[in-house]
């Protein structure tokens, strides 16, 4: 089995390796460099002309590096929108276990609401004017896998097709309250349109959980 890269100081003699603490704070701070500058890159040049190369350089680091953390700008982007819900995917991970998921979805999302923080990815993102581009279809497919394993981890006698059609519902209102809120707020991201993008999710969790068949009791149709 080979050992780890010995590193070495000026002169030339081996120098001990980071202690692992001190290395996963390392890669750590990488990655976090690397989701910033994605996310920069994407206020400034959009989906379309946005390139690991530039997302790299702007980060300080190799493309090779990127690649060491990110299988493709898809994934990367996905994952930078999925670290600012993770007290959401707790939240509903704490529901009982008994509680029907789209009601506990819904409370789960009362109890800690989608942050402003993913509001900016969505605004730089701007999925729902780009159905068509395949970077924003194969973002919109990560976040379904990643909704499949959780369901699946909560619903564990569940059939698959029960987990999928569940996910592939819960990511049609995701999108249908995107469109909505980016209609009415455009690139606005303050705690008013925040607000709102809550108001819209958890009134499409909750018509679902009645089957679309009456109102949700003090809301509209606006």
């Amino acid at each position: 089995m080979s050992s780890a890269p010995t590193t070495r100081d000026p002169r030339g003699h081996a120098a001990p390796a980071p202690p692992a603490g001190r290395r996963e704070r390392n890669k750590a701070r990488t990655r976090e460099r690397l989701l910033e500058a994605l996310r920069s890159q994407l206020t400034e040049d959009g989906l379309e002309l946005m390139t690991v190369e530039a997302v790299a350089e702007a980060a300080g680091v190799s493309r090779r590096t990127f690649f060491n953390y990110f299988p493709s700008l898809e994934a990367a982007v996905a994952e930078g929108m999925s670290v600012p819900i993770a007290g959401m995917t707790q939240a509903f991970v704490a529901r009982p276990p008994d509680e029907a998921p789209l009601v506990a979805m819904e409370r789960a999302l009362e109890a800690a609401p989608v942050p402003r923080e993913l509001l900016h990815w969505i605004a730089a993102v701007r999925c729902s004017g780009l159905e068509r581009h395949a970077v924003a279809v194969n973002i919109w497919a990560y976040h379904q896998e990643w909704l499949e394993r959780l369901l699946r981890e909560r619903l564990k006698h569940a059939d698959e097709l029960a987990v999928t059609s569940l996910a592939g519902a819960v990511m049609a209102i995701f999108e249908a309250a995107e469109r909505r809120w980016l209609q009415t707020t455009g690139e606005t991201v303050d705690d008013e349109a925040a607000a709102e993008f809550n108001r819209l999710l958890r009134r499409g969790l909750q018509l679902a959980a009645r089957g679309w068949t009456t109102e949700v009791p003090g809301t509209t149709t606006g």
